[in-house]
């Protein structure tokens, strides 16, 4: 199949890229034609909608101080966990093609508040430190414990706490003032002390329990109050303690008061941005912390390293913005950084700056230092346009498909590096996608593989920024082969046709040949196409000539042939070839048969029959009778169950009463139980024979000839006779020799009131019916009647349900006998339980 270079207009598709000379590089200020638009960067802090970047979302103070919503700093968390951070979108965003191009988003959204998630609850490292030894400057006070350990002249440990004098009490030496010691100095101040009483000793000192420390945090807080804190504690402890600073309060300007004035002023961002605690004093009992209301604040949104909205202190321009903003990503656009701002008490106004310093004359930070800041200024650094440029694209069945840079003068052929096609890859036709000016359209242009790699010059078209190349799968483009191989092999089925794929190459795909197949004959289907017409016609091959590799039978085979092994003539599968003897056989077990076998001389071949071998119970059961009582058994069943459905909807409109309707139901309801039963069990398949000792069973009309599955099963005497049914007492019973059907009724209670006793019958061991109705026949012939049948061990003997009391009912007496005839059939005796 061969295509000549050609070009197909797409109308309609995606916005494209022009020419390469017609199009402004990604640093040029210029912007981008109408009909091209500017692929958006993935800037984090930028949305289309979003009117009120610098709104808190910081929760209110209710009456106490104490916030009741949630703190912000969860939410914040949960959003940093699900976003991705602006240099995350940066360096994972996706090269934009030129076709998918569309407009940035220009207003700024999830731009929030710089340090206020520092103290969310779950910030538990702010928590001070309890379990960590004092430093030496570390001030004793009332309430602090003192661990003394002595050794030597005197031994012992003491643990010993400051009172409210600042005293503590050594052992003979009486009371030792401690309060406002250092823990320095505490060790020398102890053995001074003892050494008046005791000599040659030496101590330890260690400090126990801490004291606690009242201090009072107020202001723009949390939860605003006095909290009892470790005298280890520092300001940002205390902080952490009540909340931290709400949005509406400062983390530039905390103000630590003592004695009534004001002794340290912390500025946060000197820990939040360089890690500096050097002003994080270690507060003192009665300190106050007070968080005034947050100053002027400004936000920077798009592609710096941390947007966020940022209070100012110092910082007047631009610059100063930028570096609290940890600077510009490269994916910032520098030829417009706009500033929205609002003028107090009058309007809100946009400016547009272009900072970009090449060509300026002056540096980037001599340009930022001439931007001023104010209060509840927004600026939007935007993303530069990130449509890949100078490339071309190869997708499809290619093994390194993406995008590869476009070389001056580069044609197709160098782009399909031959180590880059995949096997059988379509060699007919490639797709190039081209652009073309002056709207930018995309047309499509198809150009055959095979000769543009062999330098045809019609094919091997020189590449154009922006195109791409399509290639396709053999087997995308062409139907594959196939041909099927059916018979005695060990994987019949369909498989591909391969190159030069011979009779002899199939047979070895599909497994080999079995045993019994015939390799003197074998049979291959050929399909032949003549102009429009299809026909088929046989090819006869010798299998054994075809495995040996002779060129007469090994044929080379042609898509869609389908190969047929015969099966050996008489050859019987082991389905076939068995027979199982169960019960009472010398030898009982599974037997091969041969073709025409009977069963007499098959249960010769068992030894025939042992002495307790109840030949008229015997059970004679064959697969395809069983195949044929179970499609016989599906078919009424589904037809008894709708007569059932049908008669459970006339129900109501045909009783005559209520008695007559609940007696219809009840009935109804056992046949569909009948149903349920009958649906589980499976057909018998069995064939009824009059068994006998072995030469008189010989060559009688039941010795049958045997097939392959057929089952022979003779049990022992049954010790029992069964009377089911509408009787007082369905049971069994112990045979006595001469008694009969009238005996056993007897025996069993006699028929109730809703037996139908005219329709009683009797099934004999081997499988034979006897009813009533027929013994009733022909007792003037034979003097004697039914209920004088005389019963053998393993007979049943079965009363069905009266239904003719309701004349409506006989419909359903009707359905209960062929219920009766399908049960007979599968072996389950349950048209007595009626």
């Amino acid at each position: 199949m061969l295509f000549h270079c050609h070009r197909v207009s797409a109308e309609g598709l995606s916005q494209s890229l022009p020419a390469k000379s017609a199009l402004p590089s990604a640093s040029s200020p210029v912007a981008a034609p109408p009909s091209l638009p500017v692929t958006a960067s993935p800037a984090p802090s930028l949305s289309p909608t979003e009117t009120s970047p610098l709104k808190s979302t910081g929760g209110t103070r209710p009456e106490g101080g104490v916030e009741k919503t949630k703190y912000a700093g969860v939410e914040s968390e949960q959003a940093d966990q699900a976003e991705l951070s602006a240099i995350e979108r940066a360096a994972f965003a996706e090269d934009a093609a030129v076709e998918t191009a569309h407009p940035q988003p220009y207003q700024v959204k999830n731009l929030t508040q710089f340090g206020y998630n520092f103290f969310r609850p779950s910030a538990a490292g702010f928590a001070p430190l309890s379990d960590i030894p004092v430093g030496p400057d570390y001030v004793i006070g009332p309430g602090d414990r003192i661990i003394l350990n002595l050794w030597g002249g005197v031994e012992g440990t003491h643990e010993l706490e400051v009172n409210r004098s600042g005293e503590i009490v050594l052992p003979r030496v009486g009371n030792v003032k401690v309060w406002g010691i250092t823990f320095d100095r505490l060790p020398g101040l102890l053995k001074a002390n003892l050494s008046k009483i005791f000599k040659d000793f030496d101590l330890n000192v260690t400090m126990g329990k801490l004291r606690v420390i009242k201090v009072y945090v107020v202001g723009e807080v949390k939860a605003p109050g006095d909290y009892n804190l470790s005298p280890l504690s520092t300001l940002i402890n205390a902080l952490s303690a009540s909340g931290g600073p709400l949005k509406t309060g400062t983390l530039r300007n905390i103000q630590v008061k003592r004695g009534g004035k004001v002794v340290e002023t912390v500025d946060l961002y000197d820990f939040f941005l360089k890690g500096d605690k050097g002003k994080d004093i270690r507060l003192q009992p009665g300190d106050t912390i007070f968080v005034p209301v947050i100053g002027r604040v400004a936000g920077i949104a798009g592609n710096v390293k941390r947007p966020a909205i940022y209070e100012l202190r110092e910082e007047k321009d631009l610059g100063d913005l930028i570096a609290l903003a940890e600077g510009f990503l490269p994916t910032g656009y520098l030829q417009r950084v706009q500033i929205s701002r609002v003028d107090a008490h009058e309007k809100k106004v946009v400016a547009d700056f272009n900072i970009d310093p090449k060509g300026g004359g002056k540096s980037l930070d001599q340009i930022l230092a001439n931007i001023k800041i104010q209060d509840l200024d927004v600026v939007k650094i935007f993303p530069i346009d990130i449509t890949l440029r100078d490339h071309v694209r190869l997708d499809g069945y290619v093994l390194r498909p993406g995008d590869y840079a476009l070389q001056p003068g580069m044609r197709l052929s160098q782009l399909l590096l031959q180590d880059n096609l995949l096997p059988e890859y379509y060699k007919d036709a490639a797709e190039i996608t081209r652009l073309y000016p002056p709207d930018y359209h995309p047309e499509k242009i198809f150009v055959n593989v095979a000769k543009a790699l062999a330098g045809d010059p019609e094919h091997d078209l020189e590449l154009k920024e922006s195109d791409k190349v399509q290639i396709f799968s053999r087997w995308e483009m062409e139907e594959m082969p196939r041909i099927r191989i059916n018979g005695e092999v060990q994987r019949p089925g369909e498989y591909r046709l391969f190159t030069n794929m011979t009779v002899r190459d199939l047979l070895l795909v599909a497994g080999n040949p079995k045993i019994n197949a015939y390799l003197k004959n074998a049979e291959i289907n050929r399909i032949k196409q003549t102009g429009e017409a299809v026909s088929s016609f046989p090819i006869v091959i010798n299998l054994e000539e075809a495995i040996k590799g002779n060129p007469k039978d090994n044929l080379m085979l042609a898509p869609f042939d389908e190969l047929s092994i015969r099966k050996i003539p008489n050859w019987a599968e082991e389905k076939e070839r068995y027979v199982t003897l169960q019960g009472e056989f010398r030898f009982p077990g599974v037997y091969p048969i041969y073709k025409g076998e009977k069963l007499s001389t098959l249960i010769e071949r068992a030894g025939g029959f042992t002495d307790k071998a109840y030949l008229r119970a015997a059970k004679f059961t064959r697969v395809s009778i069983r195949e044929l009582q179970q499609k016989r058994m599906d078919e009424l069943v589904a037809k008894t169950e709708q007569e059932i459905l049908k008669k459970q909807a006339e129900v109501a409109s045909v009783a005559a009463s209520k008695e007559e309707l609940e007696a219809t139901r009840a009935a109804l309801e056992s046949l569909q139980r009948i149903v349920a039963l009958l649906k589980a069990a499976k057909a018998e398949g069995r064939l009824v024979i009059n068994m006998d000792k072995l030469d008189k069973f010989r060559d009688s009309p039941y010795d049958v000839e045997l097939k392959g599955g057929d089952l022979l099963e003779v049990p022992q005497v049954p010790n029992a006779v069964n009377v089911l049914g509408q009787v007082y007492n369905p049971t069994s019973f112990i045979p006595i020799d001469g008694e009969d059907v009238e005996f056993y009724l007897g025996k069993a209670g006699g028929s109730t009131r809703e037996a139908e006793e005219s329709d009683t019958y009797v099934v004999r061991a081997d499988g034979t019916v006897i009813s009533r109705q027929q013994v009733s026949m022909f007792k003037n012939l034979f003097f004697c009647g039914f209920m004088s049948t005389p019963m053998e061990p393993g007979d049943t003997i079965i009363v069905p349900q009266k239904f003719e009391r309701i004349a409506w009912m006989r419909e359903i007496k009707d359905i209960a006998v062929i219920l009766g005839n399908l049960a007979l059939s599968a072996g389950v005796i349950v048209a007595a339980g009626l």
